[in-house]
């Protein structure tokens, strides 16, 4: 057995409409999006992970009809059983939710990332055991790691270039407007 920290990536799955591309974690296998039991599921998965005496995971992705701003959610807009965390996409801080549950009388841990994608946010979700939470979130981040597809958020470098754009465009129009204004204050002063 793998140590739960190593998860293998083998399979892709991708949405064309969405536009993402992802690998799942090594055994997981396709499952009907109504077992997720959540709306707007374009993707569904289950996996033992790597202690498969210990119960399965499932990993979902759910649509969000929306884009995201990088605005970040607030510890206060969420219950009391959730938990705000900050995970990574592509270099970006994306938000994520931890959810303690339980289902059926077992303990149930479920995180949710929310991901900027251009086109439709997405959620990717991964719901386990609750004793098997750490493992969750390592599935979590090695989804998440492998994630491709555009973003409607701009990276700190092109927002920094767009800065200097826009400050090069304000100097030079500043510029050029006092060189106007010289100019034409020489020709007033020539005339007199």
């Amino acid at each position: 057995m793998l140590p739960h920290a190593v998860v293998l990536m083998l399979q892709a799955a991708t949405n064309a409409e969405l536009g993402y591309v992802m690998s799942l974690p090594d055994g997981f296998v396709s499952i009907p999006a109504e077992f997720a039991g959540a709306r707007d599921v374009v993707g569904c998965w289950a996996g033992e992970g790597s202690q498969s005496s210990q119960g399965s995971f499932v990993l979902c992705v759910q649509r969000m009809h929306a884009t995201l701003g990088r605005e970040h959610l607030k510890s206060s807009d969420l219950p009391a059983s959730s938990k705000l965390l900050t995970v990574k996409w592509q270099g970006l801080d994306i938000d994520a939710i931890r959810t303690d549950t339980s289902q059926a009388g077992a303990p149930l841990t479920v995180y949710t990332a929310q991901v900027p994608l251009r086109r439709e946010a997405i959620q990717v979700v991964v719901a386990g055991p609750g004793a098997r939470a750490p493992e969750a979130l390592t599935i979590l981040n090695s989804v998440l790691g492998s994630l491709k597809g555009e973003t409607n958020w701009l990276s700190s470098t092109e927002r920094a270039g767009r800065f200097g754009t826009i400050v090069g465009w304000v100097l030079g129009i500043a510029i050029g407007l006092v060189i106007v204004r010289m100019v034409v204050t020489r020709r007033r002063q020539s005339r007199v």
